[in-house]
C-alpha cells in the first residue's frame, strides 16, 4: 500500500461483451468522495461483474473542481452509466453519525449531525436504515454535490459508503469477533462486530500505516476486545505482504483478504485482486 500515491488516471477493466445495448439491462454502483471515484457494473441478475474502474486524487475542498473530476472520469468510460437499468450512488463527505434506530427521530437528522460535524449552509441530510444492525446512518452531502447527482443520475438511490460495508458483511461467515478494514487513499473504514452484532463503526484519516494500526488497536481497547481474538478482513488498497499487513499480523491473531463473496462472478477481464479495490460497492448492488 502506498499511502501517498494518489493519481487521477482512471484504472479500468471491462468485459469484452459489454456494449451500449447490453448496458440497458445492467446495474451500476458509483462511489463518490473528495478523494476519488469508483464504479462497478453488473449484469442483469446483479451477480456477474462486467466493469470495474476507479481513480484517486488528493482531497479536494472545492466542490466545483470535484464535480469536474467526476465528470472527467465518467467521460473516460467507454459506456455511460446513464444507460444502465439502475444506478446506485455511494457518498462519503465525512459528515455522518451512526445512531441506534430506537433513538432516532424522523426529521432530527440535522440536529444529530450538529453534535459531531460542522454543517455548512445548504448541506443535504440523508438517512440510511441498517436493519440487520438496528441502526440509522445519518449523513450530509454538500448542496452542489447533491444537486449534481440528482441532475446527472436522475432517480439514482443514494447511500453513505458505510451502508455498503454493513450490507457486504452479511455475505460472510460469522465469527465471534469479526472486523472489516477497508482502506482508501488517506482514509479507512473500520467495521467491528461481536457475535454477529454491530459493535463499532468509524471512518478515519491516516498518513502512515502506523496510524492505521494505532487506530485499530485503540478501537479494540475501547470495546474491550483483545487483538488476539479478532478475525480482521482487509479490503481496498492493501495487499498481503505489504507494510500494513506485516504490522497488523504482529498484533492481530487472524488477518485475511476480504474476498469476493461466492454469490458473485467476475468477467474474465477482471481479477479478484483488481476488484478488491472496489469490493465495498458489491454491498449495494
Amino acid at each position: 500500500m502506498a499511502t501517498g500515491d494518489n493519481t487521477k488516471i482512471l484504472s479500468l477493466k471491462i468485459d469484452s461483451g459489454l456494449d451500449r445495448d447490453r448496458m440497458k439491462d445492467c446495474h451500476t454502483v458509483i462511489s463518490l468522495s473528495k478523494t476519488g471515484l469508483s464504479i462497478i457494473v453488473s449484469g442483469s441478475e446483479k451477480r456477474k461483474i462486467l466493469l470495474s474502474a476507479h481513480a484517486y486524487w488528493p482531497a479536494m475542498k472545492d466542490n466545483r473542481r470535484l464535480i469536474e473530476e467526476f465528470e472527467r472520469c465518467l467521460y473516460e468510460l467507454p459506456i455511460s452509466p446513464d444507460h444502465s437499468a439502475s444506478v446506485q450512488c455511494l457518498v462519503n463527505f465525512q459528515k455522518f453519525s451512526l445512531v441506534p434506530e430506537d433513538y432516532y427521530q424522523k426529521g432530527k437528522g440535522q440536529k444529530i449531525l450538529s453534535y459531531t460535524a460542522k454543517l455548512q449552509k445548504g448541506d443535504r441530510i440523508y438517512t440510511d436504515h441498517w436493519p440487520n444492525s438496528q441502526a440509522i446512518m445519518v449523513h450530509a452531502i454538500p448542496e452542489e454535490i447533491s444537486e449534481w447527482i440528482n441532475k446527472r443520475f436522475g432517480q439514482a438511490n443514494l447511500y453513505h459508503e458505510a451502508t455498503a460495508i454493513d450490507r457486504l458483511y452479511q455475505f460472510y461467515p460469522k465469527s465471534d469477533f469479526f472486523g472489516i478494514l477497508y482502506v482508501s487513499p488517506n482514509e479507512a473504514d473500520f467495521y467491528l462486530t461481536n457475535k454477529d452484532k454491530l459493535q463499532w463503526y468509524n471512518k478515519f484519516e491516516y498518513q502512515t500505516e502506523e496510524d492505521l494500526l494505532y487506530f485499530i488497536l485503540y478501537c479494540l481497547e475501547q470495546n474491550k476486545f483483545l487483538p488476539t481474538e479478532l478475525q480482521l478482513n482487509v479490503g481496498g488498497l492493501s495487499l498481503k505482504g505489504d507494510k500494513l499487513r506485516v504490522l497488523l499480523e504482529r498484533y492481530i491473531s487472524e488477518v485475511k483478504d476480504l474476498h469476493v463473496p461466492s454469490a458473485y462472478r467476475l468477467s474474465p477481464m477482471i481479477s479478484e485482486k483488481e476488484l478488491r479495490e472496489n469490493i465495498n460497492l458489491l454491498g449495494i448492488l
